[in-house]
């Protein structure tokens, strides 16, 4: 093994645990007291930190749960008041005979003034900033008083959008929130959107906290690998603070790499480095390991992730008992965003446009996702380890490997990049700028460079950060005159391109030079930046990537799709679950379509009638049946999975060639109970759609397509490593009525590996029986564990004959055997028996878990499936509590 170790001296930013470096956290604690006051006291609660404004009056009794009913806007005085947080905490003696003392603020929601112990400390505007302010010489032994006065950010985003207008103005008034959220650099979608309600909230939503210590600390690591020839490189930069009087860090600094076959990697080297102006500098180190000590690291699906244990410390020379240190995972593989000219092919558009894909390890992966908002509407409730952890499992479980980590929330908790390392979860990381014009005078730009700055760097050591992206939808919104820009073209094109391009971009690949900066999504990518960086066309399908809605065609017919090269953005909605919409209301009279509560709830325009219209393309609901609400709601869920079931096949099947090369719908998860485009509920509830990604995103797939002239159309998917040679696709024609095919055949099929491939267009049926008939298809091959059946309906559902009332009985019993990383005892099979075809079979019970899959076209008498519980339950009460529904014509 060959290690080598150098050393460069640059200069910025640090995190500690040291031997005299001592932390003072100020989280709420018996030792840490908060209280929350409004501008004139009329109302004071104890506070929270982390937390904010809204969960601490709701805690406090003063405001009732904000998700309930209409209380988005009924708390809405909540936003528009300003707010004061006051900590009361005592400093020891000792602390303060430290050289360095400086408050430590991870996250403050948003526009601030800070003092300490009457003193002015200095004012924050940027919710995506750490801010470091200097305390010694204003702490005292004992008692310390430390007061965050925050202003209403309605009104701050007001004053500023005086001074600097910048389209557009407010939200749509179906949203029901607030304007001019494009002025702070705050969660864009706490002002509303049309998948959620406004809450634009204050308070320290992340850990505060006091540093004291004498010389120099480590508050940051990048991390950069790369293969070269039969070794990988690893460049180490340590991000060092020294606010102590001296100018230079004089020390020693190194690092320990544990590796496999129980080796362990350690360098180190001597410093002297001269600190800036605001006492930061950068020290590098560089290691050379060879490939037969670590296992390189693969998306989900596709490999293992094995991360790796960094450890760097620090040791100044002043202070020979101080010791500063910073731990890290970093996980080793290669990642490149291909777009070339030379690899594009294809029957219709040869030659045309540059192809975009990812290339992990070398080799061309397919990006079967989703889009990631916020895991909760109230900043400080959506870093919850718990919430995060299911959601990441459920995209793991139905073979994601990216997710898009959308640019109107918040860049997400360590935490949740960790576990996406841990489940091989690639991100695409746009920044937090969304669907809107901003601006681009000086104060804006400063802050956003220290959020850039800041967040980089402490994403970049993920082997899950894939992409950066600048913003989402802004190049298309200014291309497409969305917000009546077009009079401002050439104003706000200069300000388009000098926040992303001349601000943004020079900081992310400085700090970052390995991966990609996308200055926008969706864009042409190389193509856009060639045009001035506003293509003539963002969406041009022969570039880059596309965000593609359509809710006045067929959504169910795969023909009306376009080609892309990276779907990153497509969706369609629906309504949660009775039982989800009971924890928001049990008014019955908010159960309808047309009730206030309905209409309050669904943020976007038309965007009932758009459910409705795809229902009556192919379900048969009368708006006379008297449970007309409750079916509206079960079909809606139908009728989403069913469409992002037909668009993600449809990606899939284009695959061949490299022609459309990801697919990520809209959306993963929800913010609270109402219409949207999710896939799993506020709660945790999946939908009937992420139910079916566990299929149209399985590893291997036999996709059929139903083309304009009634023929099929038949795909074989193979997202392995390994072709699929030699196997075979069995066809079945069922009546309605039967579970006994009324005629099969056998088609000869094989693949490439990571590819797709058209095998056959069979032609079933005939103008006189498609209304009685319907098709499934599986594989049979020989090291394919596993392959989803599928199916084809000729004709709208609502129109076959046939189609019969069925008995269905339930079952439950333990497994003899369940995965390892399972407790046993959660752990329920269930048995149904059916005696005819049933139509997206649905599995309900009031018992926290879930089913391992659920919304069954039934073709068999007996199937089975397991229920993971949350619960400690006997099979008694579980199998009391299953209800079950189905689709009826």
């Amino acid at each position: 093994m060959n290690t080598r170790v150098g050393l460069v001296l640059l200069c910025l930013n640090i995190t500690v645990i040291s031997a005299s470096f001592s932390k003072l956290h100020l989280i709420s604690s018996n030792d840490v007291t908060w209280t929350l006051e409004n501008n004139n006291k009329s109302i004071s609660v104890p506070g929270s930190v982390p937390g904010g404004v809204y969960s601490d009056l709701q805690k406090a009794g003063v405001i009732k749960d904000i998700l309930a009913g209409f209380n988005d806007v009924l708390t809405r005085w909540v936003a528009y008041d300003s707010w004061s947080y006051t900590g009361q905490f005592h400093v020891h003696g000792n602390e303060l005979k430290k050289k360095v003392a400086q408050l430590v603020l991870e996250g403050v929601d948003t526009v601030a003034f800070i003092e300490l112990n009457d003193s002015p400390i200095g004012t924050t505007n940027n919710m995506f900033v750490r801010y470091v302010f200097d305390v010694k010489e204003h702490l005292k032994e004992g008692l310390n008083v430390l007061k965050i006065s925050f202003a209403s950010p309605i009104e701050a985003a007001k004053v500023r959008s005086d001074k600097h207008f910048t389209a557009p103005a407010c939200v749509p008034n179906d949203y029901n929130g607030e304007c001019h959220a494009n002025q702070l650099r705050k969660m864009q979608a706490s002002f509303s959107w049309d998948w959620g309600p406004a809450f634009p909230s204050v308070g320290l939503w992340k850990p505060a906290s006091i540093e004291f210590y004498n010389g120099a600390i480590i508050r940051s690591l990048t991390t950069h690998t790369e293969k070269k020839d039969a070794a990988w490189v690893l460049k180490i930069v340590a991000y060092i603070e020294s606010k102590a009087k001296n100018k230079e860090v004089n020390g020693y600094i190194n690092a320990i790499l544990p590796v496999d076959g129980y080796r362990t990697i350690n360098i180190g080297r001597q410093l002297k480095i001269n600190t800036r102006d605001d006492g930061t500098c950068e020290a590098e180190l560089n290691m050379n390991i060879s490939e037969n000590v670590v296992r390189v690291w693969w998306p989900n699906g596709f490999g293992n992730q094995p991360l790796y244990d960094l450890h760097v410390t620090l040791k100044t020379e002043e202070n020979h008992d101080e010791i500063s240190h910073k731990h890290v995972k970093v996980g080793f593989r290669t990642l490149e965003l291909i777009e070339d000219a030379s690899k594009v092919v294809g029957n219709t558009t040869a030659g045309q446009g540059l192809t975009f894909y990812f290339k992990v390890n070398g080799y061309p992966l397919f990006m079967k996702g989703s889009n990631w908002i916020p895991a909760h509407i109230l900043p400080e409730l959506g870093y919850n380890e718990d919430t995060v952890n299911d959601l990441l499992l459920a995209a793991r479980d139905t073979h994601m490997a990216m997710l898009r980590v959308w640019g109107g929330g918040v860049y997400e908790s360590d935490y949740f990049y960790q576990r996406c390392d841990e489940l091989g979860i690639l991100i695409w990381q746009d920044f937090l700028f969304a669907c809107s014009m901003y601006p681009a005078d000086p104060e804006f730009l400063d802050t956003v460079r220290t959020e850039i700055e800041q967040n980089v760097i402490r994403l970049q050591h993920h082997p899950s950060i894939a992409v950066w992206a600048g913003n989402n939808e802004n190049e298309v919104a200014l291309r497409g005159n969305w917000y009546a820009t077009e009079s401002n073209f050439d104003k706000y094109k200069e300000e388009y391109i000098k926040l992303y391009v001349d601000t943004i971009k020079p900081i992310v690949e400085g700090l970052d030079p390995g991966r990609r900066y996308l200055v926008s999504s969706p864009s042409n990518g190389l193509e856009s930046e060639r045009e001035g960086y506003i293509a003539q066309n963002p969406y041009d399908s022969h570039y880059g990537d596309t965000h593609y809605y359509n809710y006045l065609a067929d959504n169910w017919n795969q023909n009306i799709y376009p080609p892309t090269r990276f779907a990153s953005e497509y969706g369609f909605q629906s309504l949660p679950s009775l039982k989800t919409m009971h924890t928001a209301t049990n008014d019955t009279e908010d159960f309808k379509v047309e009730s206030n509560y309905s209409q309050h709830r669904q943020h976007s325009p038309n965007g009932y009638k758009y459910i409705e219209d795809q229902l009556s393309n192919h379900l048969k609901l009368e708006k006379s049946d008297p449970k007309y609400f409750a079916k509206f709601v079960f079909y809606s869920q139908i009728s989403q999975a069913m469409a992002m079931k037909a668009e993600t096949e449809y990606y899939r099947q284009s695959q061949a060639d490299w022609y459309t090369m990801g697919a990520l719908y809209w959306q993963l998860n929800d913010v609270w109970q109402a219409p949207s485009w999710s896939g799993i509920e506020f709660g945790g509830q999946w939908k009937m759609l992420h139910y079916f990604a566990k299929s149209f995103f399985a590893p291997v797939l036999v996709s059929p397509r139903l083309t304009v002239t009634g023929d099929v159309d038949v795909y074989l998917i193979n997202d392995r490593f390994v072709p699929i040679v030699d196997a075979q696709i069995n066809v079945d024609m069922f009546n309605w009525s039967s579970l006994i095919p009324i005629k099969s055949e056998k088609y000869p099929a094989n693949v490439d590996p990571l590819s797709s491939k058209k095998q056959n267009t069979i032609a079933f049926w005939d103008e006189n029986n498609k209304h009685e008939v319907f098709l499934r298809f599986y594989l049979e091959a020989d090291g394919v564990s596993s392959s989803p059946d599928n199916y084809i309906f000729p004709v709208p559902l609502k129109t076959i004959e046939g189609l019969l009332e069925p008995k269905i009985e339930i079952t439950v019993t333990k497994p003899e055997s369940v995965k390892p990383n399972l407790h046993k005892n959660n752990v329920f099979k269930i048995h149904i028996q059916v005696d005819t075809v049933v139509l997206f079979l649905w599995l309900e019970t009031n018992i926290e878990g879930h089913f391992e899959d659920n919304g069954f076209v039934v073709t068999q008498p007996h199937i089975q499936v397991n229920f993971i519980s949350k619960e400690n339950v006997s099979l008694i009460q579980l199998q009391e509590s299953i209800t079950y529904k189905y689709y009826v014509n």
